[in-house]
């Protein structure tokens, strides 16, 4: 039988976008425009990648002012929704007895936070998050992580991503990735690494009932 890990922001819940106005209101504070499309470089990084990315690229930048800034935006304007689609997979694959994780690139308490706020922390055995490994995505420590969590071989999951550096990661880990692009569409390099991509949830239930009546 297989098993399903999903990631988290911008796969299973619609909070990426609120990170764009988010980063570009905490560089405004400090005089640093077009922050917000930088977004873009850093889907699927845990906090270690994209702070470094920060580090790079804007040297001055008072980065855990930064930090404290954007993260009190996303708190007083972010409004955390599941995906289109994400409730009827949950429920389909609860329903089967399939294995679930959520393996995210967020901290442990952001993941409890946000799941148990929109209500579907229960669906999942096992959790992985940015602070239990050593190497965020792009490398497969994260979802090698769940697969052990979950009791399961790597090469027996299927993984749920919106951006590049999961699918890179998932691939990495040798799973089937199966991309549901977010705010960035994916390229070419990367679709190949795809075993499937969906434009939402609602196609994936049709993959996985054939498996499910083999099994």
């Amino acid at each position: 039988m297989f098993s399903v890990i999903f990631d988290m922001d911008g796969t299973l819940l619609d909070t990426q976008k609120i990170c764009v106005p988010a980063w570009e209101y905490g560089g405004k504070l400090q005089n640093v425009e077009g922050m917000g499309e930088h977004i873009y470089s850093v889907c699927g990084m845990n906090e270690t990648g994209w702070t470094n990315y920060i580090k790079d690229h804007f040297p001055t930048l008072d980065i855990e002012k930064f930090k404290q800034d954007f993260k009190h935006y996303i708190a007083t304007n972010g409004v955390v929704r599941l995906k289109k689609g994400a409730l009827e997979l949950l429920d389909f694959l609860k329903q089967n007895n399939i294995k679930m994780a959520v393996a995210s690139g967020s901290s442990m308490a952001s993941i409890t936070h946000h799941l148990n706020e929109v209500g579907i922390f229960d669906y999942f055995e096992a959790f992985a998050g940015s602070h239990d490994v050593e190497n965020g995505k792009p490398a497969p420590d994260v979802f090698l992580l769940a697969a052990k969590k979950l009791g399961v071989n790597p090469s027996d999951c299927f993984v749920f991503e919106d951006s590049a550096n999961g699918i890179k990661a998932g691939f990495a880990a040798g799973m089937k990735c199966i991309g549901i692009p977010d705010m960035v569409e994916f390229d070419e390099e990367t679709k190949k690494l795809m075993f499937k991509e969906f434009k939402s949830f609602d196609e994936a239930i049709e993959l996985f009932k054939p498996l499910i009546l083999k099994d």
